[in-house]
């Protein structure tokens, strides 16, 4: 994957700033504190866009993040690995339960920013410093950057690993690197590994007009075309990972997490929340035995 700093900075940034629409803690003071919105600004002006042209797409980043919370937490997991973890606030919010020991990780840039972020988060509250939340600089598809992140939990208990929003910036062959790279960490603690991230060509050809604007945006920012790596069916994805060890399961992410105060927020109509439903999926996977 090409390490390219101030794309990966923006569309964190612009994630940040959808994110404040919703109620997830924290990710109003996240978004104000890196001025997410005035670095969308720089970046749609040239395309006569505002952020509020993206508005459309808050409730689908909301539901992205709550679902994937929602399993973490149904699953009850003391150890929690996340991969490019960006300004994600779900490692500071989850690691309130004292029993609940978080590792995320990054690029080394966006793991100095995230630290500076967490630091004048706490000075603010007068939270004393979070000692189950560490963050490592790894590149996912880096087996020994990864192994050295691993290497905070305990080998007795089982690793739950997430990511949000990491697939869209690879291709097949990183992609293929990521799940090997997983699946010998499965293999060394058990676990699961939850992600919102697997998409299906038919979502491809059935975008709305604000979820196109968004594709275009995110190309423009990344160097990379959302649904690359789409496969043909349900089917296809549980076969392309059996393959590689792993046996897939697939949720809504509304049935997870139904309420999306976005949505209220922006008085969207019903029927845009209604059409996006069905690609809106969270996907659970455990290593083969």
């Amino acid at each position: 994957m090409d390490h390219d700093f101030a794309k990966i900075a923006l569309t964190s940034k612009l994630a940040a700033y959808l994110r404040l629409l919703s109620d997830i803690p924290h990710a109003t003071e996240i978004a104000e504190l890196v001025r997410a919105r005035a670095a969308l600004e720089t970046f749609l002006r040239p395309h006569h866009l505002t952020p509020e042209d993206l508005h459309a797409y808050a409730p689908i980043l909301e539901a992205r993040y709550k679902s994937t919370s929602a399993m973490v937490q149904r699953l009850h997991p003391r150890q929690i690995l996340e991969l490019g973890a960006g300004l994600s606030p779900r490692g500071l919010n989850l690691t309130s339960d004292p029993n609940v020991f978080y590792v995320e990780t990054d690029f080394p840039e966006i793991i100095d920013e995230k630290r500076t972020l967490l630091t004048t988060l706490q000075r603010k509250h007068r939270h004393p410093p979070r000692h189950n939340l560490r963050l490592a600089a790894a590149n996912a598809l880096d087996r020994a950057q990864l192994q050295a992140a691993a290497t905070h939990f305990k080998s007795s208990q089982r690793l739950l690993i997430v990511h949000e929003s990491l697939l869209p910036y690879l291709s097949a062959s990183e992609t293929e690197q990521l799940a090997r790279n997983i699946h010998e960490l499965l293999g060394q603690y058990g676990g699961a590994w939850i992600t919102p991230d697997f998409s299906l060509k038919s979502d491809a050809e059935l975008l709305n007009e604000p979820q196109q604007l968004f594709r275009r945006v995110f190309t423009e920012a990344t160097d990379r075309t959302l649904y690359n790596n789409a496969f043909d069916s349900i089917e296809h994805l549980r076969e392309y990972y059996r393959g590689l060890g792993f046996q897939v399961e697939v949720y809504n992410q509304l049935y997870l997490a139904p309420d999306l105060v976005s949505s209220q927020r922006l008085k969207l109509p019903p029927a845009l929340l209604d059409d996006m439903r069905p690609r809106l999926r969270l996907w659970s996977l455990k290593r083969l035995a």
